[in-house]
């Protein structure tokens, strides 16, 4: 493909999936190839792995996932970008698909209370609000200085 972009409105799913993919990298990613000159961070989880090359200029930023139909892995994004400007970046590979949704889900994980909603259960009643006509007097409130 080989487009050469550094205006983020251009693409807002391709720079979106660069910052998830650095997110990913963070949480789940380990050093390869340790000792060698094109030393790598690599992430795989659930399927995604996404392969970065940051002693490399320009770096390189790879996210492999399996195809929907044939579960066989597949590059999905291939871009390259210097560390002075990240927002001129080349995109040699990208397909969007499922992945992105997948990628997504494993940065930003719903929260617990919201995953296991079916699990919890109150056993008491909830504290009742008085009703707006009654009078509710505060300590001190009255007191004029």
């Amino acid at each position: 493909m080989g487009i050469l972009t550094d205006d983020p409105d251009w693409a807002p799913d391709l720079y979106e999936a660069r910052v998830l993919a650095m997110a990913f990298l963070r949480r789940y990613g380990r050093a390869q190839l340790v000792g060698a000159p094109w030393q790598c961070w690599e992430a795989d989880k659930d399927g995604l792995v996404v392969t970065l090359y940051a002693k490399r200029s320009p770096i390189l930023l790879t996210i492999d996932a399996p195809d929907e139909s044939t579960e066989l892995f597949g590059r999905v994004v291939t871009l390259e970008y210097d560390r002075s400007n990240a927002w001129r970046i080349t995109v040699d590979v990208y397909h969007p698909g499922h992945w992105q949704q997948r990628l997504k889900k494993l940065v930003h994980p719903r929260p617990w209370m919201e995953r296991w909603r079916a699990l919890i259960t109150f056993t008491g009643k909830l504290p009742q609000r008085p009703p707006p006509s009654a009078r509710i007097w505060y300590r001190g409130a009255d007191r004029r200085s």
